[in-house]
Formats: structure tokens, C-alpha cells, sequence
């Protein structure tokens, strides 16, 4: 196997280096370079780098895709880069609060993380152990842009893609230099620092962050404390190839109060988490390509005496040829590393590893038809090898007008944690497996509104859960719960009526037959933006129902309605003063989260709450 993975490695190295392209744009000019050609798969719309293995319009996607950009986050108003999706259609997080945990599921699928990919820069950030995303890690501190994929994706991404992908992309500076600091106060001796700075010459760029966020938080026993620093630096090699170098440290302990059944004063979590990549990426004229090697590690260390190391390290390798001028042929190889360490009960070390590589293959037809396919080959250190297949179609019906229709398949090796760690482990799991099925349309109508409607259906095996263990201890255990059925209605809408109103809209409606538990069968989202002068206002709305704490329909939470403000003055071009008032009517409000052990439950979520502050660009 080593000797396969090597050669696999040699091969895609030796076909990246291999091309003496003609000199193009530097990565960071890659966005804009892509809206302002016209030709298939480079277009001038929206485009979107994580739904595709190439740079390629949000518009001829196959699967339906989501992008936020800085505006739509602030509009969101979240304290971390994870909790700005819950405005997206099909997406709902299981909170403890406004600090800890935000654990995204998409359309039903999540389980803090291991279920979905998450990835900055498209770099996989993940703790080796549990295979999940560390929500306090991710700050909006350094964040440009979010993309989102709903619905499998594991062609490109491998086994953690089932339920769908979020990529969190980093900024670059513009030219010259640039300085931004924004402090904000508020309820709950809330306090935050940003420090920005970067800067770009003609070849060389770099930008470091570095983020302080303290609260008392709303509940006895919430306090939290957090610092994160960030940096970047990149260098324009010629020849199209860009060098790039990342790094992140954090550093957050959060009280949990714990769940209204089961609330403790004494509880609580401390994270040390790091990352880095360094990574070489080509673009030119009918190709392009990139490799990347990456590492994410960490300590964790808490209340009830667990006490961990872990790692989380590979390589991706991806490229991507055109074969004509309507047809192009992508390729890739992924290979990861993960495991750690436990300093107590249950003491011990567990690696594990999974190396993929997959083909994807993208044709114009008649100049109005998209179609593409792909397949993927995996090999799980311990379950052997799984292939994963993926099919799309695109069709532009009209200028404003696109159908489209996508089928995959996806599946997820059971983690360290399911397999050997605490009593609920089980080391006989078998792989979860599922298929999706989906059918969407985009309409826009003279630039002033778009909407975006999809239909889905996904169905699959073995979805591992924690139930009941009537052979106890111990009383949970970890199993393959057999076949599970999830199926929904996701419609979006955003209207331009002036050039300073701006509407938006999204609806959710999920169905997962008897699995209710933490998921929300309708959602609805709402937001207004206005602009007058100086001013800038965001208003936002939030309604959760046919909301349940256990499966098939038991335990019903209530439904809520949360509404947020924020409101900013620009006093001069370079300072500005912001406030914001969230849950302006003090709706009482609980969210599911689906933790470990005795930490699941129902949380209360604040009541109403403000902030103010001032952000200075120099």
C-alpha cells in the first residue's frame, strides 16, 4: 500500500511540475480573472472553489451551494465563523449558547462535525481523536468568505463530506498596507479585540490577526475566555505558481453549565488547538493545480479529568486539464493521518488513516447543457477500500434560468471515538452509507431578484447513533441503527428593490422520518439590509418549529422567533461606530445539542442582549 500511495504521489507531482506554462495572474487575482472570462468553467458570475475542483460559477453547479461574504456575516452577527451559516437554507447548529459550541448539521447530517466536511482554505481542520470540528477555533478573525456544499460531497472530499462540505477562506490584502482594529463591549461583560494587518508588494504578501473575546456569559457557570492568532504569508514564484505558507493558534476555555436536566457549576473545557499548511498552487492557461501539506494538533483538556493530545496531518494533491474548450478533466489525491493520545480512563494511543483518489470529468454540450461525473477510491486503514460515484447536470433553460440535477453517493468509516474510546465504543461499527438525490432551479429576473429552490431525498445504511444498551453496562452504546430516510424543501430568494434595500429570504423543510431528535423540521429566515448616507442597518429574523429533544416526535421544544439589529456609522472613511441588540423582543428560547454523555440536553439560549463598538482602518 505504501508503495502505491508513493507512486500515486510521484505521478502528481511529476504531471503538476511537468506543464511550462505561460506566466498567468497570482492566486490572488484568481476570483476576479475567473468572473471576467467567459468561457465554461471560468466564468463572470459568482463563482465558487469548494462545490467543484476548479474555480466555476455558483450558477453551474450541480449540487446547490451557498457563499457568504463579509457583509452577509456581519449581517448575521455570530461569534464564530461556523454559527454565520445558520441563515442558510438547510442548515441548523446545535449551541450551548453564544460562546462554545456551534456544531453545524446540514440538512439533518452533522454530528459535530464528523459527518461534514469543514475546511479553511480548504485545508481539513479536524481533532485526530473524534474526527470533530472544534467550534471555538474557528474566529471571524482572518475570514473573507464562507462557501457551503449541501449534500454529500465525498468525491472530492473523501468519507468526513457526507452530509456536505464548509470551507472557510482566508483573506488576502490588497495592495499596499493595511491596518483594521475593532473592539466591541456588551451584556454579560462581553469584550472583544481584533487586530488586523497585512500587506502586498509586488510579489510578496502577508497577513497576521490576532483576536481576544471574553464574557461572563448569560447563565450562571458560562463564563468564556479565548485568544487566536493567525498568519499568512505568500509569494509570487512566476510562471503562474503561488507559495503559500498558513498558520493558526488558539487557545479557549469555556464554563459549561450544562444541560437544563443535568446543570453543574463546576464543569468546564479548556482547547489548545494549532494548525499549519504550507502549499504550492499553479495557475495557466488550459490548466492548473495545487499541493499541500497540512497538519492540525492539539491539547484538550477538561473538567471530568479527560485529557488528550491529537493530530490530524496529510497532503492533497489536485489538478485539472482543459481537454477543449467546453471540456475539462480534474484529478486528485488525498491522504490523512489522524489519532492522539489519552492521559486517563480510557488511557491509550489510536492512529488511524485514509488515503483517496478520484477523477472528474466536466463537458459543455450545445451550449446549454453541463454534464459531469466523477468517482472516487478510498482506502480506510481498517475497512478497506470504498468507492464513491457522482453524477450532474446543468441545464441553462435560459439567460436567468437553470435547471439542475445531481446524484452521489457518500459514506463515513466510524471515528477513534466510536470505535475504542469510553464505554459506549464499539469496535464491530461497519461504515455509514448513503445515496442523495437531488433536483434544484435559479431564476433571476432583470438583476433586481433571484431564487434558488431545491428538492432532495437522501437515503442510506448503518447511520451510527448512541441508543440504548438493554445488555448494560454500559447503558449507551454506539451501533449501526440501520437504514434511515431524509428528504426536504430548501427555497432561497434575495430582491435588490433599490439600490439601498436589499430583501432576503430562506425556507426549511426537513423530514427525517422517526429521526427528530436536535432537528428542526422548519426553518425560516429573513433579513432586510438599508443603506442612507453614512448609515448602514441590518435587520434579521430567525423562526424555529416542529422542533423535538428525542426521536419520533417525543419531547417538543417550543418554537421561537429571534430578531437581531445591528446599526453603523461611518464617522470618516477609516472609523466607524456599530451597535447591535439581539433578541430585540426577549424570546425565551432553548437548542438542542447533541453531545456526549450527560452534556446533551436542552440549553438556554440569551435573552436579550447589546453591544457596541468602534472599528478604525488605517
Amino acid at each position: 500500500m505504501k508503495r502505491s500511495v508513493s507512486f500515486a504521489v510521484v505521478f502528481l507531482l511529476a504531471l503538476f511540475f511537468g506543464f511550462n506554462p505561460p506566466a498567468a495572474a497570482s492566486d490572488s487575482d484568481a476570483v476576479e480573472n475567473a468572473k471576467k472570462d467567459e468561457r465554461l468553467l471560468r466564468p463572470r458570475h459568482e463563482v465558487t472553489v469548494t462545490a467543484s475542483p476548479i474555480w466555476k460559477a455558483v450558477k453551474d453547479c450541480s449540487v446547490s451551494v451557498g457563499i457568504l461574504d463579509e457583509t452577509d456575516i456581519l449581517a448575521a452577527r455570530p461569534l464564530n465563523a461556523l454559527g454565520a451559516l445558520t441563515r442558510l437554507p438547510g442548515i441548523f447548529a446545535h449551541r450551548t449558547g453564544d460562546f462554545g459550541r456551534t456544531d453545524i448539521e446540514i440538512r439533518g447530517i452533522g454530528q459535530r462535525g464528523q459527518r461534514i466536511a469543514v475546511l479553511v482554505d480548504g485545508r481539513p481542520e479536524k481533532m485526530g481523536l473524534f474526527g470533530c470540528a472544534v467550534t471555538h477555533a474557528y474566529p471571524l478573525d482572518n475570514v473573507e468568505r464562507i462557501e457551503v456544499v449541501r449534500g454529500p460531497s465525498s468525491v472530492l472530499y473523501g468519507p468526513d463530506a457526507m452530509g456536505g462540505v464548509i470551507n472557510v477562506i482566508t483573506r488576502r490584502p490588497a495592495s499596499g498596507f493595511r491596518t483594521e482594529l475593532t473592539t466591541a463591549v456588551g451584556s454579560y461583560k462581553t469584550f472583544s479585540l481584533n487586530l488586523r494587518h497585512g500587506a502586498a508588494f509586488e510579489r510578496f504578501d502577508y497577513y497576521f490577526t490576532a483576536d481576544r473575546m471574553t464574557s461572563d456569559g448569560h447563565t450562571a457557570h458560562s463564563s468564556y475566555l479565548g485568544t487566536a492568532f493567525t498568519g499568512r504569508a505568500a509569494y509570487d514564484l512566476g510562471s503562474g505558481l503561488t507559495l503559500t505558507l498558513r498558520g493558526k493558534a488558539f487557545d479557549g476555555k469555556k464554563n459549561e453549565p450544562g444541560p437544563l436536566a443535568s446543570p453543574s457549576l463546576t464543569s468546564w473545557n479548556h482547547y489548545k488547538r494549532g494548525s499549519a499548511d504550507l502549499s504550492l498552487n499553479g495557475r495557466w492557461e488550459g490548466g492548473e493545480g495545487s499541493i499541500m501539506a497540512y497538519a492540525d494538533f492539539g491539547r484538550h483538556v477538561f473538567s471530568d479529568g479527560w485529557s488528550s493530545r491529537d493530530h490530524y496531518r496529510g497532503a492533497i494533491a489536485r489538478g485539472s486539464l482543459a481537454l477543449g474548450a467546453d471540456h475539462r478533466l480534474s484529478f486528485g489525491l488525498d491522504a490523512r493521518f489522524f489519532g492522539g493520545k489519552s492521559y486517563n480512563a480510557p488511557r491509550g494511543e489510536w492512529e488511524k488513516s485514509d488515503v483517496g483518489v478520484y477523477l472528474h470529468d466536466e463537458i459543455l454540450l450545445g451550449g446549454r447543457w453541463i454534464l459531469s461525473a466523477g468517482a472516487r477510491l478510498d482506502r480506510d486503514s481498517q475497512f478497506g477500500w470504498e468507492g464513491s460515484p457522482q453524477a450532474g447536470l446543468v441545464w441553462h433553460a435560459g439567460e436567468n434560468t437553470s435547471l439542475r440535477l445531481s446524484a452521489s453517493k457518500a459514506f463515513r468509516a466510524p471515528h477513534i471515538n466510536e470505535l475504542y474510546l469510553f464505554p459506549a465504543s464499539n469496535p464491530g461499527l461497519k461504515p455509514e452509507r448513503s445515496w442523495n438525490f437531488e433536483l434544484g432551479i435559479s431564476q433571476a429576473v432583470a438583476r433586481i431578484l433571484a431564487f434558488d429552490a431545491a428538492v432532495f431525498t437522501m437515503k442510506g445504511t448503518n447511520l451510527i447513533e448512541s441508543s440504548p444498551n438493554p445488555a448494560g453496562p454500559p447503558p449507551f452504546k454506539f451501533r449501526n441503527t440501520g437504514r434511515f430516510a431524509f428528504s426536504g424543501i430548501e427555497l432561497g430568494l434575495k430582491a435588490d428593490v433599490l439600490p439601498s434595500l436589499m430583501l432576503r429570504g430562506a425556507y426549511s423543510r426537513l423530514d427525517t422520518g422517526g429521526l427528530t431528535k436536535g432537528r428542526p423540521g422548519r426553518k425560516i429566515d429573513l433579513e432586510i439590509r438599508w443603506q442612507a448616507g453614512r448609515f448602514r442597518t441590518f435587520l434579521t429574523a430567525q423562526s424555529v418549529s416542529e422542533y423535538y429533544a428525542g426521536d419520533r416526535k417525543t419531547l417538543p421544544i417550543p418554537s421561537y422567533t429571534l430578531v437581531n439589529g445591528r446599526l453603523e456609522f461611518a464617522v470618516t472613511p477609516s472609523v466607524g461606530l456599530f451597535a447591535e441588540l439581539n433578541n430585540l423582543s426577549a424570546a425565551a428560547c432553548w437548542i438542542y445539542a447533541d453531545l456526549s454523555g450527560k452534556a446533551a440536553g436542552l440549553y438556554e439560549m440569551p435573552g436579550r442582549n447589546a453591544h457596541v463598538g468602534l472599528k478604525v482602518g488605517l
